[in-house]
């Protein structure tokens, strides 16, 4: 992906992620862009937790308190813009602000500490677009005429 953007005749002046499946997999994918290496801001929004449907709408279980730990989670693995996407409520917002004014920057996290943290991966992508050792696929077989 930063390969992508660098490329760009008028790249971007950020990029990043958002929405997807949970805190966690959003943070895996921006220590994949800082891995690969970009001057560009990234940028994390991840969902407040994993949509789930109750009571006949979508409700997202993460709690406040998980969004400020990966508001902080994500400036230390890169990101320079954070915020939030499905299912963030202002509580939300201000938890990730006050994790971010009062909490020192820490080292660049493991994927360990992130799982940790916030909860297991749910997604064997990283979502930076390389090869990241997930599944394989079997290339797609047109159909049988007959």
């Amino acid at each position: 992906m930063v390969e992508l953007v660098e490329s760009l005749p008028n790249p971007p002046l950020a990029f990043g992620a958002n929405c997807g499946t949970g805190a966690s997999d959003i943070l895996r994918t921006v220590l994949g862009f800082a891995a690969q290496g970009t001057e560009r801001p990234i940028i994390s929004k991840g969902n407040a937790g994993i949509p789930k449907f109750v009571d006949g709408h979508i409700h997202y279980d993460g709690p406040p308190l998980l969004m400020g730990d990966y508001a902080a989670l994500a400036r230390d693995a890169g990101a320079r813009i954070v915020g939030g996407c499905c299912g963030t409520t202002p509580e939300h917002l201000r938890r990730m602000r006050d994790a971010l004014d009062s909490r020192p920057r820490g080292e660049r996290p493991t994927l360990e500490q992130i799982a940790a943290a916030l909860g297991a991966f749910t997604s064997a992508s990283d979502g930076t677009g390389e090869s990241d050792g997930g599944p394989d696929r079997r290339p797609r077989r047109g159909r049988r005429r007959g």
